[in-house]
């Protein structure tokens, strides 16, 4: 990698070898500019360093795991829903018949 400064490109061939044509558009900026933007654009990764990159073991899986079907029937939910009702009317009458009673 060079640190010194760079000589512009002194050819429209040695241009070309630098950058290959394409959106890149620098209207109105000095020559030297220009290759050390088409430079530093075609260096530049947008990928992460190979030892930040996650590598998955012969185990191990990316997805979560899927939640099991709860162990309580359709029959025992529909009991425990006709207990909670059975509850809330008594509590329901409950409340009526001491309104009465006053």
């Amino acid at each position: 990698m060079e640190s010194g400064p760079r000589e512009p490109p002194s050819s429209a061939q040695e241009s070309q070898e630098i950058s290959p044509p394409g959106f890149l558009v620098f209207t109105g900026c000095p020559e030297q500019d220009v290759s050390l933007a088409k430079q530093f654009w075609l260096g530049a990764s947008m990928y992460p360093p190979t030892e930040s990159q996650l590598v998955l073991s012969r185990g191990s899986s990316q997805r979560l795991a899927v939640a099991r079907p709860s162990k309580m029937s359709v029959v025992e939910n529909e009991a425990v829903f006709a207990k909670a009702l059975k509850i809330q009317e008594s509590e329901e009458k409950e409340k009526y018949l001491q309104k009465v009673v006053d």
